[in-house]
């Protein structure tokens, strides 16, 4: 049976193909109503599609349902020597206009996405932060 872990325990999943679809959200307080966040998440990459195909599919899907969702900038990179791409974002929410930077990960066949999301007037506390956990990141086993 395969073990589990979090950062409080461990346990043991009975063999039934779990697939880890981990999300984790930490919040910090600005000077409005909405906090700076960074949400990570994991999915397996479905095989047979590039991070490229991911992400574009990500962009599409939130361009289709997010308000006023677009892409400001977008580069490739490594992150901790993985391959990834870069994305800087922005949308609206009610009469709130947002900021993102985002870091899709591809990393021993599991997407990882890295979002850092604050209101748009709030992006240089959102750029610093996504660039200080961008640069000081460390995989797992690697």
């Amino acid at each position: 049976m395969p073990t589990y872990y979090v950062n409080e325990a461990m346990f043991v999943l009975p063999e039934r193909g779990f697939v880890d679809r981990t999300i984790h959200r930490l919040e910090s307080p600005l000077q409005g109503d909405d906090p700076l966040a960074i949400i990570l998440r994991r999915v397996p990459l479905e095989e047979g599609k590039t991070l490229r195909q991911v992400v574009g599919e990500e962009v599409a899907a939130s361009t289709a349902k997010v308000t006023s969702f677009a892409v400001l900038a977008e580069t490739e990179a490594t992150v901790s020597g993985a391959p990834a791409i870069l994305l800087r974002a922005r949308w609206r929410s009610g009469d709130v206009a947002h900021y993102q930077v985002q870091a899709h990960v591809a990393l021993d066949g599991t997407w990882v996405a890295l979002a850092v999301t604050a209101p748009y007037a709030d992006r240089a506390a959102c750029d610093e932060t996504f660039d200080r956990v961008v640069q000081t990141i460390a995989w797992r086993g690697a």
